[in-house]
Parts: C-alpha cells; structure tokens; sequence
C-alpha cells in the first residue's frame, strides 16, 4: 500500500480523513504538529492545548513512552527509581518517528508511511548522546557486550542498574566526561560503595559545563573522593569475561566491570535538520510557521551568537515559549518577545550542592562575585546572562530575574 497523505491524522489507531473531508467546516482551522513528547515537546503541548484557536497532534518516537529525563541518571540508573516511576503521561502523544520534513510545506514524513500536514510544526525532538564506538578501538564490541554505554536515556538507565545488580563485589566503574550528568552520576555511585574513576578529556574538567571557578573547585571534590584520569583520552577498550580493561593515552590501564559516557549531546531530529534546527531569537525557523525547541535547537541571535542548552527546565521554558511565539504569529496572542535563557538546574555532588541559572560555562565573561560560598555570574558585554555557585543556591536563583535585563555584575 502507498503512504496515507492525511491532514490531521498521524498514525493507527487514528482515522484517516478522506481528501474529500479537507477543507470542510469539521476540520481544525488550525493543525499543530509538535514532534517530540519530551519537555520541550509536552510543554509547546500544554500552552496550546490551552488555546480553543489550535488542534493540537503530539508525535514521539515509535515504541517509545515519554520520561523525565532528569531522572535518568538520578533516579533508575542508581537503582532508587524503576524505569516505570520515571515516565510521564503520554498527553495523547501518537508513537511514530518522524523521518523526513518538508518545512516549506510543512509536510511530515513518518516511520510507518504515514504523512501529515499541518497549518504549524514545532520541532523537538531533543538530541542524542556522544559516545566512542567510532573512535576508540574496542568500543564497538564493549558496547555489543553491554559492558559500554552512555547514560542519556531511559534504556541506558535500565541497562546500567541491571548491570549494577549482577555485582556481587562493589563494582568498578569508569566514568568518562566532567559535566553535569558525569559528575552527579560519579557521586551518586559512590555513595553507593562503587569504586568509581572519572576520565576526563580536559586539565580543567568541567569548565565547559560550569566555567573554571567552579569546575577547580569540583575537580578538588573528585581528586578525594574518587579516582581521577584528568587530561587524558582512552585509546583502546578491551572485554573479556572478567570485564572491561581501557588504555589511556599516557599508556595507563584501568580495568572495570562497567563504563559510562557522559561526554554531551548533539541535536537530533528528521531530515534535512541532521545538525540541529536553526532557530532565531524568537524560536523560530526560517520556514514559515516552523518553529525549534529544546535539545534539538540551535540558537542564533545578535548579542548571545551561536548557543545550544540541553537540559530538562531549559527544554521547558523553550517549549512554552514557541508555543506563545506561534499563537501569536496565527494572530491569536500577544508577542512574547525573544527567548532569553534564566532556567535553572541544580545538581548534588560529593556532598555540594551546585546550582546554575541562564547560560554558564563556556558563555561569556566569568566574574566571582561572592567568595564563600562561591557566586559566579557569567556575562555578555555588560549584560548577566547566567550564574553559577556552590552551596548557595538562594544567592544564585536570585540572579533569575537580572539576567538579560542590563543589570550591573558587582565589582
């Protein structure tokens, strides 16, 4: 049978209109497709759903239910939640990846044949994990082993915690990356008696996720409460029975039962957007209609340049935001202006509480405005744009409503 070209239906068990139907008074005067059932995704969902002016389809990926991503490494990997206590309600969401847009038309290719057209199209379909089986030897066959994975979605999760479950021994556990989701899962396994060594890449581990004032005093934190392979890179894996043995790059080995990769993610969505959905200040793309969110958008605009947030809150705050952008562009609600970053996250590690708010790390200028406990607040020009500290976090969500306002950094 050929494709189903419908208007508004996605895939079984909805019904497809028949041609004759399109255009009629029974139909939406306004279709909405959101791809993604993921923060970003639910969020555009619930602000439109809001509006008797839409229709709204909610598409995710084929056999996949939606889940929290925050509790993925938080929560299942470590064993405190089940991989059921992590999902989220579906909000109606229809199971069929989509695998090619035409954006001009607004035209959208799925898994399972069927094609869908739509009066607006919200993009967001999150991102995907970075992982080493193109680059390190060995990485391929530990993967196919179950002895290598990333810990970015609700199966890597499961795949861990069963992994866990089997040792006997409290289990040797080799961490690579130093960001926000390597060094959490890192403290959160130790707590739990594994002996855990963090490689990362860079002498200054975790300066991109946080900036170097913070990521100094973090790296102290693991150097003592962890095995750390700081500035270095793994040049080979190897699996046996008894586990995983990797070479690093100044010719050390380390065996371990487990690795996980933390090393980011990059965008992920349908054609022709392979490397992320290029959206203005406003979410919008350059397709009438067309709008981005979450981890799968790439932002441009004149102060801030190039920029890309990956993390649940942030994915929200998107999601809600060109969800407003796009009722008021069909004429149905007022201009919320420009998407400016001042989510927040936190993150409990080693004991320290690190919290953030709006664009940290490798953003702008660094400035440590207070000392102990440590504030830093990140900057663009003369504007705030993000903050970052440990152990203060009333002092950090404090900054919320001055990022992007032109308010003074102090000193």
């Amino acid at each position: 049978m050929g494709a189903r070209d419908t208007c508004c239906s996605i895939a079984s068990p909805r019904i497809a209109l028949s041609p004759e139907l399109e255009g009629t008074e029974s139909m939406p005067k306004h279709l909405v497709l959101i791809l993604g059932a993921g923060a970003a995704g639910t969020a555009a969902a619930q602000v439109l759903k809001a509006s008797d002016a839409v229709s709204v389809e909610l598409v995710t990926r084929t056999g996949e239910l939606p889940y929290n991503r925050t509790l993925v490494n938080k929560g299942v990997a470590v064993g405190i939640l089940t991989a059921e206590q992590a999902t989220v309600p579906a909000h109606g969401a229809v199971g069929d990846t989509a695998e090619l847009v035409d954006p001009a038309s607004r035209t959208v290719h799925f898994a399972s044949g069927n094609i869908a057209r739509c009066d607006a199209l919200v993009v967001a379909t999150g991102s995907t994990p970075k992982n080493l089986a193109s680059v390190v030897p060995g990485a391929a066959e530990a993967t196919a082993a179950g002895r290598l994975t990333t810990l970015h979605s609700l199966d890597d999760a499961v795949r861990v915690r069963s992994v866990l479950a089997r040792q006997d021994a409290p289990s040797r556990i080799v961490i690579f990356g130093a960001g926000l989701v390597a060094a959490e899962t890192a403290s959160l396994l130790r707590e739990r008696g594994r002996h855990i060594t963090l490689v990362a890449r860079s002498t200054e581990p975790g300066a991109t996720a946080f900036g170097p004032e913070i990521a100094a005093r973090l790296a102290a934190a693991h150097q003592e409460h962890l095995a750390t392979a700081f500035g270095r890179t793994a040049t080979a894996i190897e699996v046996d029975s008894a586990g995983l043995t990797i070479a690093l790059d100044d010719g050390s080995r380390i065996h371990a039962d487990l690795a996980i990769v933390a090393h980011g993610s990059t965008p992920a969505a349908p054609a022709p957007w392979f490397a992320g959905v290029a959206v203005d200040e406003h979410l919008r793309t350059r397709y009438p209609r067309v709008y981005g969110a979450g981890g799968s958008a790439i932002h441009t605009d004149a102060m801030l340049g190039t920029w890309r947030i990956d993390h649940w809150a942030d994915a929200v705050a998107q999601g809600e935001h060109a969800a407003r952008v796009l009722l008021h562009d069909l004429g149905f609600g007022a201009d919320p202006g420009p998407y400016l970053p001042r989510s927040p996250y936190t993150a409990l590690i080693h004991g320290r509480t690190v919290a953030g708010v709006g664009m940290t790390g490798g953003y702008g200028s660094a400035r440590v405005v207070a000392p102990d406990p440590l504030v830093v607040v990140h900057k663009e020009d003369d504007d705030s744009i993000g903050a970052v500290g440990i152990d203060a976090t009333a002092s950090v969500f404090e900054w919320i409503p001055r990022l992007h306002s032109g308010a003074r950094v102090p000193g």
